[in-house]
């Protein structure tokens, strides 16, 4: 069972690793936490080799295995996957990667190990009134059973309105499949067509007045605008006045995306300034370096890099 990539599979891990505050509202939404936005959020290797029954080692690609770490220096861990058509192997799948990213952090304490799962999600792409809200697990060992579930957002029940209030703008690029059902329609009728135009016209005045207002940084509404017109252009890709249409409203409007490159550069440095001071901060306290470590999912002595870099500054 290899893992199979999509251009949407792609859209969402370039979100991620372009644009990683896109995820905090996502989050918020699946799990009912309350992130504010500002959260410091760390992407983690995304390979995982897994060892088959034939013995054989499989790699799978996990679309994201983060650590998000809170204003107050707590971190949880997260792992969530886009999945355009479900073809019955999700449960399998994600309890494979939940279970290898539960022991790259396991530990042992007094004689036990420890592993502690991530709080996982499946976005669904594709969706009927057949869909699960969740996918469902039980686990037995030892004559006992452990029961839980994970959620799945559907996109299509996301109307725009709901995108913009809810600030769910990872949603943005894959809205079009909301009429993936009626593409060949739309393409044939020129006032259906017309009407898609508006609609992602005004999709991209939203993003506009999003980062006008400063509630988005211009390279996510250039990031969005750009992966917007790529998802089109794939799923839309039999109906050529269809993603015409939409191509041109949306590659007209990519912002400052091209410039990412020099804005990764200062992001990275900014990242590791902040949890250069959060570390400070926690030493300043009091508090030992491995305690400062296992707070920070960091290893003691990347925390002394830190601390001897803040130091210095």
């Amino acid at each position: 069972m290899e893992t199979i990539n999509t251009p949407y599979d792609d859209a969402f891990r370039t979100l991620l690793q372009d644009c990683p505050e896109l995820v905090i509202p996502l989050i918020n939404e699946l799990f009912g936490t309350d992130y504010t936005g500002q959260e410091a959020v760390l992407s983690s290797a995304n390979e995982i080799f897994i060892r088959n029954p034939n013995g054989k080692k499989e790699k799978r690609v996990t679309d994201s295995n983060m650590t998000l770490i809170s204003l107050k220096g707590i971190s949880k861990y997260y792992h969530l996957e886009c999945q355009s058509t479900p073809d019955g192997t999700m449960e399998i799948r994600m309890w494979e990667y939940d279970t290898q990213i539960a022991l790259l952090n396991a530990e042992y304490r007094e004689g036990m190990l420890y592993v502690d799962f991530p709080d996982s999600a499946v976005i669904y792409l594709r969706s009927n009134p057949n869909t699960p809200d969740e996918l469902k697990i039980c686990i037995r060992a030892a004559r006992k059973e452990l029961k839980y579930g994970i959620p799945i957002l559907k996109v299509k029940n996301y109307t725009l309105e709901d995108i913009f209030e809810r600030r769910l703008w990872m949603l943005i690029p894959f809205y079009i499949f909301r009429y993936e059902k009626e593409l060949s329609q739309i393409d044939s009728d020129e006032e259906r067509l017309e009407k898609l135009r508006r609609e992602y016209e005004r999709v991209a005045e939203m993003l506009d007045q999003e980062c006008k207002n400063g509630r988005m940084r211009s390279v996510t509404g250039g990031a969005l605008c750009e992966l917007s017109r790529t998802v089109v252009e794939k799923l839309a890709s039999k109906y050529k006045n269809v993603e015409k249409e939409v191509a041109e409203v949306m590659g007209g409007k990519v912002l400052t995306y091209r410039s990412k490159e020099l804005y990764q550069e200062a992001l990275a440095k900014g990242i590791e300034q902040g949890l250069a001071n959060l570390a400070a901060g926690k030493y300043q306290r009091g508090e030992s370096v491995e305690k400062i470590a296992d707070d920070l999912l960091m290893s003691t002595a990347e925390v002394e890099k830190l601390l001897n870099h803040q130091k210095e500054a």
